[in-house]
């Protein structure tokens, strides 16, 4: 017959057990929620969002795969005439290149300028996936960064010949110099044609296919410079 002490002490180590276990439950699934914080995060912005269909068929025309896709619309993109997209892009989100919009950090929303113009057909899905590099930049891991960092620079300092790309890049490493990488990162992917291998399956994790996107940056870089190189001259007359 066990003594009164022993029956005493069963139920405080069954509820010792029992604490113990919780206290394992909580711990699995605040490391569960940890590791799937990005994936919890982009559940809780997408709920109920429905994309516009202008806003569809920008990420069908850049041909983005469903993990572009996803990056887009977390940051619920806006079309915006020139009144309204000032006031998220005041000049233009500070681009330099031939996009017009903005990315605001930490998935906080992609902005593109409406145009109308048909000589600029194209700026919209140039931008529209411009910005979404940026989100995705943004989401790069440590380690895959500094991998990516390496493959942007090494290409930058050997091997890119558009001159136009480079006028760029010296422009934002006087302007933003800690976002010269981060910039090269979207210009190299929406406007460049011809890249390394290594940075083509890079860009793969973003597009189906990114020469679509390249060739309509072609179409109306002409177009764009133009107006930017008239803008330029009327500013050093004034």
């Amino acid at each position: 017959m066990p003594s009164p002490q022993n029956n005493q002490n069963a139920p405080r180590s069954s509820r010792s057990l029992f604490s113990l276990t919780i206290l394992i439950v909580w711990l699995v699934l605040l490391g569960w929620a940890f590791i799937n914080r990005q994936a919890i995060f982009d559940w809780w912005k997408l709920r109920g969002y429905d994309p516009p269909a202008e806003v569809s068929a920008l990420a069908t025309q850049t041909t983005m795969n469903d993990q572009a896709r996803k990056m887009f619309y977390v940051n619920q993109p806006l079309i915006l005439h020139k009144q309204n997209f000032t006031k998220y892009c005041p000049n233009s989100g500070g681009e330099k290149t031939i996009v017009l919009g903005c990315y605001h950090p930490t998935q906080n929303g992609i902005y593109v300028l409406a145009v109308d113009d048909a000589r600029l057909n194209g700026v919209e899905q140039v931008t529209s996936a411009h910005e979404m590099l940026h989100a995705a930049y943004d989401r790069l891991s440590g380690s895959d960064k500094q991998k990516v960092d390496k493959l942007l620079t090494d290409y930058y300092q050997n091997e890119l010949a558009d001159e136009r790309v480079k006028k760029i890049i010296d422009a934002y490493k006087q302007s933003e110099p800690n976002d010269v990488v981060d910039e090269m990162h979207s210009i190299f992917g929406t406007e460049l044609r011809d890249l390394p291998p290594a940075l083509e399956t890079y860009y793969a994790r973003y597009f189906t296919n990114r020469q679509a996107v390249a060739a309509y940056a072609s179409k109306y870089q002409g177009e764009f410079t133009s107006r930017q190189n008239a803008i330029e001259q009327y500013d050093a007359q004034l």
